[in-house]
């Protein structure tokens, strides 16, 4: 299940935000940020959205011996 984004704090009609990952690359610190469509402001994102909203890269399972 994927979560529901935050709304926007500055528009009266509260539209989601979007993560805007610009700024992002393999490799480099997440430094990626919210950003409202409708008054385009961006955001920082709290520490608890970047554990909910970061997506981690899968692992390869190597088999036990």
């Amino acid at each position: 299940m994927v979560p529901k984004p935050p709304s926007c704090p500055q528009c009266p009609s509260r539209p989601p935000l979007w993560k805007d990952t610009t700024r992002t690359a393999p490799g480099f610190e997440d430094r990626w940020r919210w950003y409202c469509t409708h008054c385009t402001r961006r955001w920082a994102p709290t520490p608890e959205h970047r554990l909910r909203f970061t997506v981690f890269p899968r692992v390869p399972q190597r088999p036990l011996r």
